[in-house]
């Protein structure tokens, strides 16, 4: 039995500033308000069960843009681009049963999801399969009818669409290679075909970072018709360090998730540019392994311990010490 230090910070150093709605589905069973109550208290509790509550798929690597603040794709090289197949994403889900069920799955991680033309199958097997709670982050420039369509047939639960500005000029400059006029065409055609399917999903987030100059309430005036939830993360400065949580942090993922690529190279953690984490292949290595692997469990006691700066990884962590930038 580890030894909890008393007093640790179970969550990451970040601030959501929420402008319209949550992350709540309208009418949530009681399964889904399980799952997110299970989601708070593990970490805080340090608990840890038999399987991940939820997965990091990534359905693709590949993009179609080159945003001017992303710091991980320009690093890959052209053996890391691909997208996951079918078979292995069947395979990892099928691990799952109705006693350790797989509550949430997120089709995406460094690269555009929608690139991998079967996220459409992959989200409806997921459905079958009894995952409460699927979505993915995209940049909405491939939400075209057909695929939206796809999306909605297959029970897409939401999808995160960042948007940088409220102007052509702003988002254009920072988003290279994508289109104001698109964009705005594939939002409205996804809210159209809600309604013509008479559904309400996928709940549609629209979020931002916040700079010291960014003007929330001519962000809320423009995208509010298009959002379900529309939500600003504070900026990071990460050559600011808050040493305040040195000694005192834990991160709660370590008792959430695990993170797949799209090779199926698995990670216990998202955040993990260093590859300190690589825990196997999910192709030959189960889940649960993966999940209970001897190095995991080491790093899950010193964070318990209060002692998440030995390790290499979570000590250069901008969820841990970069200085959140406020107004």
């Amino acid at each position: 039995m580890v030894k909890s230090m008393e007093n640790i910070v179970v969550k990451p150093n970040s601030n959501f500033t929420s402008l319209k709605g949550n992350n709540i589905p309208d009418n949530a069973s009681e399964e889904y308000l399980h799952y997110r109550s299970c989601w708070n208290q593990y970490p805080k509790e340090f608990i840890l069960r038999d399987m991940p509550l939820h997965l990091d798929i990534e359905a693709s690597s590949r993009c179609n843009l080159r945003c001017t603040f992303c710091d991980k794709l320009p690093l890959l090289k052209p053996g890391q681009l691909g997208n996951l197949d079918f078979e292995l994403f069947k395979h990892i889900i099928d691990q799952f049963d109705e006693e350790h069920k797989l509550w949430g799955l997120k089709l995406s991680y460094r690269g555009e999801p929608l690139i991998n033309p079967q996220v459409p199958d992959m989200v409806k097997y997921a459905k079958e399969r009894g995952v409460l709670d699927v979505y993915f982050n995209t940049n909405a420039m491939f939400l075209n009818e057909e695929t939206c369509r796809k999306l909605i047939e297959a029970g897409l639960d939401r999808i995160s669409i960042s948007i940088d500005g409220s102007k052509k000029e702003t988002y254009e400059s920072v988003r290279i290679g994508a289109s104001f006029e698109k964009l705005v065409e594939n939002l409205e055609t996804l809210i159209r075909l809600r309604k013509e399917y008479g559904v309400s999903y996928p709940k549609i987030r629209i979020q931002t970072v916040k700079f010291p100059d960014t003007d929330a309430n001519a962000y809320l005036k423009k995208w509010d018709k298009y959002a379900d939830e529309i939500a600003m993360v504070d900026y990071k400065d990460e050559s600011v360090r808050n040493e305040d949580l040195r000694g005192n942090w834990a991160c709660p993922q370590l008792w959430q998730r695990l993170t797949i690529e799209w090779d199926g190279t698995v990670f216990g953690c998202n955040n993990d540019d260093l590859r300190g984490f690589d825990l196997g292949n999910a192709s030959s290595r189960s889940i649960y392994d993966c999940w209970h692997d001897e190095r995991l469990t080491q790093v899950r006691n010193l964070h318990q311990q209060g002692k998440s700066h030995e390790v290499l990884v979570c000590n250069g962590c901008p969820w841990r010490t970069a200085q959140i930038v406020k107004d």
